[in-house]
């Protein structure tokens, strides 16, 4: 009963994100072409636009926020607060967050150049001064929501492999919206969506692998996202993006999530281990991935 139970707050969760955002923030933008602020281009807005644009980015984290006290009061609130501080994840795990970056980044580029095009390496020195304030533009305003609530519930009834599918999906449909938003980055380069939604499957993958085996540390996922939204800012303000390239720079992390889940197995992803306070059901064969 409570694995029910638990899992249909996460499918409330995903459902509620993508409402508000499809309804009330983003979508009444991208209908209207109403443009907003961009980071890749000259584009900019009117102020409430910008406004509906930013708060909505958001929607994830704040409505997992609201939910988790909602169900769990104070107590819950404070067991989230902590799992975002919980920065002991041991040294391996570190190595590995930034080995998935730096080996994810290096791919692309390598395809970059085997495309025939140059890349300024100096831009990741250049943009530096855009590396603390993406910490919470995608990584605090999302992974409380993707990773700390609706991935938790739904690994008590589903396994890790499909639960993180799960999340990415949504996480790529939450995101459909900024292709069509005048001056949203994913608008201004010309990304495929259907490249994109490859991609987020892949790295939801990355993310619960690194979850499950920091004993559900919400801050290896924030860390990743970081990392990552200042690696892919960096490339794709330097790479020349002709059609081929838009449809191979994801390669990498598909490769990286593949090898995860042939080497630590679908089943958790990691150690079999309590989340939450919820027994996960799927967590109790006795693979052993370390």
């Amino acid at each position: 009963m409570k694995s029910t139970k638990t899992v249909k707050e996460a499918y409330v969760f995903l459902g509620l994100t993508l409402a508000f955002s499809y309804f009330v923030f983003w979508g009444p933008l991208a209908l209207f072409k109403i443009p907003t602020i961009s980071f890749v281009s000259d584009v900019k807005g009117p102020a409430w636009a910008i406004a509906l644009f930013l708060v909505g980015g958001f929607v994830p984290s704040l409505l997992a926020i609201f939910l988790t006290w909602k169900k769990e009061g104070v107590s819950g609130l404070r067991l989230l607060g902590r799992r975002i501080l919980q920065f002991k994840l041991g040294w391996r795990w570190y190595v590995f967050t930034f080995l998935i970056v730096i080996a994810g980044t290096a791919g692309q580029l390598t395809i970059n150049k085997l495309l025939g095009n140059t890349f300024n390496r100096y831009l990741f020195l250049a943009q530096l001064g855009s590396f603390l304030p993406l910490l919470f533009i995608g990584p605090l305003s999302e992974e409380i929501g993707w990773r700390g609530y609706a991935l938790e519930r739904l690994q008590t009834r589903w396994n890790a492999l499909t639960s993180s599918l799960i999340v990415g999906l949504v996480w790529a449909l939450w995101h459909l919206l900024l292709f069509m938003m005048v001056g949203a980055s994913l608008h201004e380069s010309g990304v495929p969506f259907i490249g994109f939604l490859i991609k987020m499957l892949a790295s939801s993958i990355l993310y619960t692998w690194l979850y499950n085996n920091t004993k559900q540390s919400l801050w290896s996922a924030i860390l990743l996202h970081w990392l990552y939204s200042y690696a892919a800012q960096v490339v794709s303000s330097g790479v020349n993006r002709p059609p081929l390239y838009n449809w191979l720079e994801y390669l990498p992390y598909v490769t990286i999530a593949a090898i995860v889940v042939l080497t630590w197995k679908p089943q958790t992803l990691s150690r079999p281990q309590k989340t939450l306070g919820y027994t996960n059901n799927k967590s109790d064969s006795s693979d052993d991935v370390h």
